[in-house]
C-alpha cells in the first residue's frame, strides 16, 4: 500500500514525485515515457531558469532529478489504465498487467 501513486513522468507528475519523496511518503509514480508534451518540442524556451533545451533533454534532465530521489519507486514503460476506489483507498491497474493500491 503507496502512501501516494503518481500517474505520469510530465513536468508534473515529477515535481509531485521530487516532494513526495523529500517528504518521505511511500510513493510509486507510474509512466510510459518522461517529458510529457515537451518529448515532442524542439526548443523550449519557457522554462524558468533555463534559456532553451530540447525537448528530448529535458525529459532526461526530468527523469535524472527524480531517480536521484532516494524515496520513491518508478514503474516506467508502462501505463495506468484503470483506476478504482477500494475500501481505504484506490486502486490503480496498469497496461502491463499490474496491480497497485495506495491510500
Amino acid at each position: 500500500m503507496y502512501d501516494l501513486i503518481i500517474i505520469g513522468g510530465g513536468p508534473g507528475g515529477v515535481a509531485a514525485g521530487v516532494y513526495a519523496a523529500r517528504k518521505t511518503f511511500k510513493t510509486l509514480l507510474i509512466t510510459d515515457s518522461f517529458g510529457g508534451q515537451s518529448l515532442v518540442s524542439a526548443d523550449i524556451q519557457n522554462w524558468i531558469g533555463t534559456k532553451s533545451v530540447s525537448g528530448f533533454d529535458f525529459a532526461k534532465m526530468l527523469e535524472d532529478h527524480l531517480r536521484a530521489q532516494e524515496d520513491i519507486e518508478i514503474v516506467d514503460n508502462d501505463r495506468a489504465s484503470l483506476v478504482k476506489k477500494i475500501d481505504g483507498g484506490f486502486s490503480v491497474q496498469t497496461e502491463g498487467g499490474k496491480n497497485y493500491e495506495t491510500k
